[in-house]
């Protein structure tokens, strides 16, 4: 594998575990990558992504609580509901973990749905489980979405 090559499914790997949706899977398409070729890179780079995003989370949660624990001890915690409060409320209630990890990849990013999934839903295996599932099938999906545009224009 040429450096180009390397750099170029290195560059898509780390879009999908960032930017999933909007990012990796339509630059594997401009890059004119076979389907097996785009779904191996996208997929993986989701994967890495959730794996890191979804521990990372766990550990900036814990630390947040630590800190606040240490310099709030008498105090209670007042209850504030804004509207991002509401939404993420409602999407846990209405939709669940399934619901989350399907609007993750595509909608939000994935490090915002893990820390997310990870704060309302503590089962590690679980959100995982959900999200992969979720990203390699809309790995699939949005190639063959992007791809019949792309044929179309271009």
């Amino acid at each position: 594998m040429e450096t180009k090559d390397f750099l170029e499914v290195l560059g898509i790997f780390w879009l999908s575990a960032i930017k999933f949706g909007l990012a990796g899977v339509p630059a594997a398409v401009f890059a004119k990558f076979s389907f097996f070729k785009a779904i191996t890179v996208t997929s993986t780079g989701g994967f890495a992504g959730t794996i890191l995003f979804t521990y990372l989370g766990d550990w900036i949660i814990h630390k947040l609580k630590r800190i606040y624990e240490k310099y709030n001890k008498n105090k209670k915690p007042k209850k504030k509901f804004t509207r991002t409060n509401r939404m993420i409320v409602w999407i846990k209630i209405k939709f669940g973990l399934a619901g989350l990890a399907i609007i993750t990849p595509l909608i939000i990013s994935i490090p915002v749905g893990c820390f997310v999934a990870v704060r309302y839903f503590p089962e590690k295996s679980k959100v995982l489980t959900y999200m992969f599932i979720s990203i390699f099938v809309q790995s699939i999906v949005l190639f063959l979405f992007y791809n019949y545009f792309y044929s179309l224009i271009f």
